[in-house]
């Protein structure tokens, strides 16, 4: 689906630009390629702890229907006319994208956790899931609930959250990789 969905966003672009022009057709088909591009990797993100156990199992299964979501319904945006009219299907895009983010982050750090990791590693990879989920979350609240401008200090905690997030996720393998080879070996 991914190599399918890139070589299609890939010969509408080169189609228009050999021909000079972007209509309406070509620019829908272009979104629809990248789009399930971008939903086949968050399905691929989920796909990675589908072998765990079942409570983690269901972080990739939540992820992967999250990804199916989104594709969805931004098929329905990109396709159907009047779609975009309302806010309603437009907010349940942002938040199906978001929370399939959060799980695709979640899914692949959960999947290379392994009972060799110390438990530094284990609570990097809690704290790094808890923060871009806390951050999935109150975007998500946003999208339902905003109707106008957004207060800056929601945006500056998401952005603490994000940062967090991204640091705890980077230290994980810097973390693993000391603490693996500074283990005392057994004979």
């Amino acid at each position: 689906m991914l190599a399918a969905a890139l070589c299609l966003a890939a010969a509408v672009a080169i189609w228009a630009l050999i021909v000079g022009r972007f209509d309406d057709t070509s620019v829908r088909v272009l979104l629809t390629g990248l789009i399930a591009s971008f939903c086949t990797l968050g399905g691929l993100a989920g796909s990675a702890a589908l072998s765990l156990e079942s409570r983690i199992r269901r972080v990739g299964e939540t992820t992967i229907g999250l990804s199916q979501l989104t594709f969805v319904l931004a098929l329905a945006l990109i396709w159907i006319p009047d779609a975009s009219d309302g806010d309603t299907l437009t907010r349940a895009l942002g938040v199906a994208s978001v929370l399939a983010l959060a799980g695709a982050h979640a899914s692949l750090l959960l999947s290379r956790l392994s009972d060799l990791d110390t438990r530094a590693v284990h609570r990097l990879s809690q704290a790094a899931i808890a923060c871009a989920s806390s951050a999935a979350l109150l975007v998500s609240g946003v999208f339902v609930v905003s109707d106008g401008p957004i207060a800056s200090g929601i945006w500056r905690v998401v952005g603490v959250l994000v940062v967090l997030a991204v640091l705890n996720t980077l230290l994980v393998p810097l973390v693993r990789k000391v603490t693996r080879d500074t283990a005392p070996r057994a004979g």
